[in-house]
C-alpha cells in the first residue's frame, strides 16, 4: 500500500543551483517555500520548497475490496514530496496499516491470510518494522548499511499520551491486560540505488491494540538525500515536517464519519495539540532534545513570533533571516539586505523576530 519511491541544513554553495531566483541577472541566496494543502481532501497543509513535486495524499480503503473493515475505519495518508522525478531528495509520509494478531478468529486464519481486511501478521517491534519497511520500499538497494537503529522514548511517550483515554477505559472495566501498548524507533540507512549513494532517515511508532487482537504502525516518516549533500538538506526537511497544520474542519468531518470512534479521535487530536503547546513552551534546549530523540538528526530549532498573528512558531535556526506572509508562505536567507517583497514584487512578506526569552 506504500508508494515504492524513495528525503534536509541548505548551504549557500548549492542554494543558487537548486533554487535560482533571478531578477535583473542577480542570483539570490535564499530558499522560498509555499504552503500547500494535501491534494485529495485538504486534510492538512504544509510548507514545501517552490518547484518540488507532490503526489499521493489522503486515501480511503474500500472494505468490500479489502475483505473487511479493519483498514477502512479511518482515513489513511500516503504522501510523497520530491525535489525531482528521480526523488533525489524526498520526504515521505506513510499510511497507518492495521494488522491482525495470529490467533485471531480462533486461530482459523493463518499468518499471511486476511482477517476482516487486515493481514494476519506477528507483532513487530518498531526497529524490526523499520528494517522490513526499508527492504519493501527499496527492493533494488545495494551495499546497504544501517548507521543507526534505536528506540525513541520521547516519541513513545507522545504516542502513549494519545492512547491514555482508551487505556483508562480498560482500567475502569477491570481489564488492564487489554490496554494498548506502544513502541517507537528511528533508523538511519545508507545504500546505493541507480548509481547514487543515499542516506535515509526513517521513523515509526507501533501500537499493539491487544484488546482488539490487532496492531498497526503509526507516525511513519522518512526522508532521504544523496550522502554528499544530506547534511545540507536537514533544515529543509525540518521545515516541511514541523510545518504541518491539520484542517480542523476536516478533522471534525473525519470524526463524524467514524461515529462510534469520534470521541476517541477528538480526544487524541486534543492530546496531540496539548503536547505541541507543551513543547512550544519549553526552552530551546529541551525542544532540541525532544526533536533529537524523536527524529535523530533533526536539530537546530528556534522560536519565532509570527509578525501577522503574534503566535509562537518553532522553526529551523539554520538561516539568519526569516520572512512570512499572512498566508503562511516563508522565505529564508542569510542576508539582511535581501527582501522577498522586492524579489517577488509583492508586499505581504514581513520579517519574523526571535521570541524574547522570559529570563532576558
Amino acid at each position: 500500500m506504500f508508494m515504492k519511491r524513495g528525503f534536509t541544513s541548505v548551504f549557500l554553495a548549492c542554494l543558487s543551483l537548486l533554487f535560482p531566483l533571478t531578477l535583473s541577472a542577480k542570483v539570490y541566496s535564499g530558499i522560498a517555500f509555499t504552503r500547500v494543502y494535501e491534494p485529495n481532501e485538504k486534510a492538512f497543509s504544509l510548507l514545501i520548497p517552490k518547484g518540488w513535486k507532490m503526489e499521493g495524499g489522503i486515501f480511503r480503503v474500500d472494505p468490500l475490496r479489502a475483505g473487511g473493515p479493519l483498514n477502512a475505519m479511518e482515513a489513511k495518508c500516503d504522501l510523497l514530496i520530491e525535489s525531482d522525478e528521480k526523488g533525489s531528495v524526498a520526504f515521505h509520509i506513510y499510511p497507518d496499516i492495521v494488522y491482525a494478531h495470529p490467533g485471531i478468529g480462533g486461530g482459523f486464519f493463518p499468518v499471511g491470510g486476511n482477517y476482516q481486511g487486515a493481514e494476519v501478521k506477528p507483532l513487530m517491534d518498531a526497529r524490526s518494522f523499520l528494517r522490513a519497511l526499508f527492504t519493501y520500499v527499496h527492493p533494488g538497494a545495494r551495499s546497504v548499511k544501517v548507521l543507526k537503529l534505536r528506540p525513541l522514548p520521547g516519541e513513545k511517550r507522545s504516542i502513549d499520551r494519545g492512547l491514555s483515554y482508551m487505556n483508562r477505559l480498560f482500567m475502569q472495566i477491570g481489564m488492564p491486560e487489554l490496554s494498548f501498548r506502544s513502541d517507537a524507533a528511528g533508523g538511519v540507512f545508507e545504500y546505493a540505488e541507480n548509481g547514487v549513494r543515499y542516506r535515509e532517515v526513517m521513523l515509526t511508532g507501533i501500537v499493539d491494540m491487544r484488546g482488539a487482537m490487532t496492531w498497526k504502525n503509526t507516525r511513519t516518516l522518512s526522508f532521504r538525500a544523496p550522502v554528499d549533500s544530506f547534511e545540507r538538506w536537514k533544515p529543509v526537511m525540518d521545515i516541511i515536517r514541523f510545518s504541518i497544520r491539520f484542517n480542523p474542519r476536516w478533522v471534525l468531518q473525519e470524526a463524524k464519519g467514524q461515529r462510534e470512534r469520534a470521541e476517541i479521535v477528538m480526544k487524541v487530536y486534543e492530546k496531540i495539540r496539548q503536547i505541541d503547546r507543551e513543547i512550544a513552551r519549553k526552552s530551546r534546549v529541551n525542544a532540541e532534545e525532544i526533536m533529537n530523540d524523536n527524529f535523530l538528526v533533526l536539530t537546530g530549532q528556534e522560536e519565532y513570533v509570527n509578525p501577522h498573528t503574534g503566535e509562537i512558531e518553532t522553526d529551523t535556526d539554520a538561516f539568519k533571516v526569516r520572512w512570512e506572509t499572512p498566508q503562511g508562505d516563508l522565505y529564508y536567507t542569510n542576508r539582511e539586505d535581501e527582501n522577498p517583497n522586492d524579489i517577488f514584487h509583492i508586499t505581504g512578506f514581513r520579517k519574523t523576530k526571535i521570541r524574547k526569552r522570559r529570563n532576558e
